[in-house]
């Protein structure tokens, strides 16, 4: 029988490896060594030279100067693969120690141990030698290796961070991470908590693009340094050294900042395609040009630029011969804040191209994702929604005009109206507004009334009605049929012809018994005939603008609406279509979803309409009690996004949509269908 002994030098060599000290080579130079990225379907050494200006906070993750280092930055900078691949690398086999990777989800997590890190430990021969030989020290979450340090890929959890110290620990794509987690504070409080006991040998970083609302455009930021109030990254980068990357104008020597704001293009092109053809970056202090790819020094002017960029902190300055004076910030912590322009991956074209179409969507639809992802994830900057004046009631009543009283323009091409439901003993009642759509959803109010009496008898005074209770009586929801559904409207240049109301919109929620009633009459209605003119909608704050969905609560018990999936309920994302409704108030002029008032609209009118406000987060709240006008307004457009009326080809429009001159809509004042003029028929040439 063999028997295997163990030998002596290699005993010595291997714990030599666990108490020799740790190898100070810089991460900006391990990593060239031992980081492989994924390019055209292959593992790569990292090529440091593209992204010169990440070298400095890669480096500053060694210094036991600082206790963390906080990167700002745009996509396509590199950040994450250089900062916090190159950091786990550069650990691994230059610093064994216990390191904790925070990915934004656990789903994320798994996504990134088995996508990025196992493929560039595979590709790395030096971490291959430091990965322990036993199969069950290598799994998605925990990694443990051959000199017994431990790496955790972990998510944003108390159980992640709780009673567990970790050398170093790394937050990746902080502003996706939640600003509480569990309860228990911000990420980077419980990170820096997890490597206190280690002193200034421990380390937190923190990176990320900007994700949050300015909390408050009007602050004054104290210097060019400091990022304006915001949550997330930025205001843990405003607690640091405040480092912003500069360049070097190649015709006048001054340095600068190069941002957003100093790329010029074509703005007299409406085309974002077109304008962004030729972009340009001006010097603030000579107002030179500069072109992204004009040669400089035999380079690429973008990347020579980066090459002799410089990170300056606040309370520095420096000169044309690039000698820094002044005194740094004071902090524990490194913050450095990139902005797009210089981003090695991302040319200044795309970058004007994807601004000037979010733009566009936004002036078409008030949507501001688009443009709020642009600004964050592309300018690296956070963001506020564009100001354009701040309305008040007295401003909107100056745009009232004589336009009739209720009678349909002669550009209308369809009516919708929108039903919202009141409770409470003394107000319950149906308010409704009723909305004409012509070319390019260009509008007009053209009713606002409310329902206040039922067609129940007053037992105490039977000459009268007593007033209507949605949530108590399924009889009153009746009144809509006749008032609201059947209505039709008499048009301003004939009045022989009316246009009936094409769709309606109502509130499905409010007090016990509103909804159970909503549904009942929806089923009433449908066996009636009338249910394809006729949908209940409800605000639930989901991303989607509008969701057809069909409640089932046959299988819980804690509902009190009896639903069983037989009636659909539109669910309506109100934030976002706020947005429209303000948007389409911010035109000054008539055109492209301009908002037309009549004359007769009350003052009350105005005041429901701005009885919200945008938050800073997107969300909009109440700064007043009526706010019945702005809801009305929200579901009429929730009649639009189901008719797909905001994507219409107007030079050939649906059914519904066509000419008046063309309808078959229009009905007489009897109810009567209005018989089209017949066409004359060409003469026969034989």
């Amino acid at each position: 029988m063999q028997v295997n002994y163990a030998k002596p030098e290699r005993v010595r060599r291997d714990v030599a490896n666990l108490i020799k000290p740790p190898n100070r080579e810089p991460v900006s130079q391990s990593a060239r060594r031992l980081l492989h990225v994924e390019q055209g379907g292959s593992m790569v050494p990292w090529n440091g030279d593209l992204v010169p200006y990440i070298h400095e906070p890669m480096n500053c993750l060694k210094s036991r100067q600082y206790r963390a280092v906080v990167f700002v930055g745009p996509a396509r900078t590199s950040k994450t693969v250089s900062l916090v691949d190159g950091w786990v690398c550069d650990t691994i086999v230059n610093n064994p120690s216990d390191f904790l990777l925070v990915q934004i989800t656990q789903e994320k997590a798994a996504e990134y141990s088995k996508k990025r890190l196992s493929r560039e430990f595979n590709a790395s021969p030096d971490i291959q030698a430091a990965m322990s030989p036993r199969a069950h020290d290598n799994n998605v979450h925990d990694k443990v290796f051959r000199a017994g340090n431990f790496l955790k890929i972990g998510w944003p959890s108390k159980n992640v961070f709780a009673s567990s110290d970790w050398k170093f620990v790394a937050l990746t794509d902080y502003d996706r991470m939640p600003l509480d987690v569990d309860g228990e504070g911000s990420a980077f409080l419980l990170a820096s908590k997890r490597n206190q006991t280690f002193m200034s040998s421990g380390m937190t970083l923190a990176e990320g693009s900007p994700g949050f609302h300015i909390t408050d455009p009007n602050v004054r930021v104290s210097s060019p340094h400091e990022a304006p109030p915001t949550k997330g990254i930025l205001s843990i980068y405003n607690q640091g050294d405040r480092r912003l990357f500069h360049w070097q104008c190649i015709e006048c020597g001054e340095w600068f900042e190069p941002d957003f704001p100093l790329l010029h293009w074509d703005t007299n092109e409406v085309d974002p395609a077109k304008a962004a053809k030729e972009v340009y970056m001006c010097c603030p202090h000579c107002g030179g040009l500069m072109s992204e790819s004009k040669p400089h020094q035999g380079q690429a002017l973008k990347f020579a630029l980066n090459h002799s960029g410089i990170w300056l902190p606040e309370g520095c300055q420096i000169d044309q011969n690039g000698h820094v004076t002044g005194e740094a910030r004071e902090s524990h912590i490194a913050s450095f804040w990139q902005k797009g322009p210089t981003a090695a991956f991302q040319t200044w074209n795309e970058l004007v191209y994807k601004y000037l179409a979010a733009l566009a969507q936004y002036e078409a639809t008030g949507n501001l994702e688009d443009l709020q992802t642009t600004v964050n994830t592309d300018q690296g900057k956070p963001f506020t929604p564009p100001r354009k004046g701040d309305r008040g009631a007295n401003e909107l009543m100056q745009r009232r005009r004589d336009l009739g009283v209720r009678v349909v323009p002669e550009w209308a091409r369809f009516l919708t109206a929108a039903v919202d439901v009141q409770a409470g003993a003394k107000t319950a009642r149906f308010d409704v507004m009723v909305l004409a759509w012509g070319p390019e959803l260009e509008h007009q109010v053209i009713d606002r009334f409310k329902i206040e009496r039922s067609k129940r008898v007053d037992p105490d005074n039977p000459d009268k009605f007593v007033r209507v209770n949605p949530a108590a009586y399924l009889e009153d929801w009746d009144l809509l049929i006749d008032r609201v559904i059947n209505k039709s409207y008499e048009l301003e240049s004939d009045s022989g012809r009316r246009m009936p109301i094409h769709l309606t919109a109502c509130d499905s929620g409010g007090e016990d018994g509103v909804t159970d009633n909503a549904y009942e009459f929806y089923r009433k209605i449908k066996q009636e005939g009338l249910a394809r003119r006729f949908m209940l909608v409800k605000g639930q704050g989901r991303r989607p603008v509008i969701v057809e969905t069909y409640p089932d609560n046959t299988k819980r018990k804690d509902r009190k609406a009896r639903a069983y999936g037989d009636v659909p309920v539109y669910q309506l994302n109100p934030d976002r279509i706020k947005d429209t409704v303000q948007s389409a108030f911010d035109r000054p002029e008539p055109g492209r979803r301009y908002v037309h008032l009549p004359m007769w609209l009350p003052d009350t009118f105005f005041d429901e309409l701005l009885a919200e406000e945008r938050g800073h987060d997107g969300k909009w709240k109440k700064i007043s009690k009526r706010n019945e006008t702005l809801d009305l307004f929200v579901y009429n457009w929730s009649c639009i996004y189901k008719l797909k009326a905001d994507r219409i080809d107007w030079e050939n429009p649906p059914y519904f949509a066509v000419p008046i001159d063309e309808s078959t809509a229009l009905v007489t004042q009897d109810g009567e269908s209005v018989a089209l003029p017949k066409r004359r028929r060409r003469a026969s040439s034989l």
